[in-house]
């Protein structure tokens, strides 16, 4: 089953963090992951939540999806990122709504 990792990103050295968005794609999709969204453009409709960027990527497997996060090949980035962003990222499974 497909799952997803939601990241909610706000950046406070946008500078630096363009090295992190160029060379993120190639580390998601040696894992068989791919960008679902990747925004800046985003408008909160309810409540009161803001950040700077919003990404989705879907991975075929949860299993593919931690192996990419907790990779040597993702780390170096994800070092970076923790110096010039802070995020919260969630793994979501996917799953079928039921019918009513």
């Amino acid at each position: 089953m497909a799952v997803f990792i939601v990241s909610r990103v706000d950046i406070a050295e946008p500078e630096r963090m363009v090295e992190y968005m160029r060379a993120a794609p190639a580390t998601v999709e040696a894992f068989g992951g791919r960008y679902v969204v990747r925004t800046g453009n985003i408008e909160v409709i309810e409540g009161t939540a803001t950040c700077d960027r919003m990404v989705v990527l879907e991975f075929p497997t949860r299993e593919q999806a931690l192996a990419w996060y907790h990779s040597e090949l993702y780390r170096p980035l994800r070092d970076l990122r923790w110096q010039v962003a802070k995020a919260s990222i969630l793994l979501l499974d996917a799953s079928a709504v039921p019918a009513s």
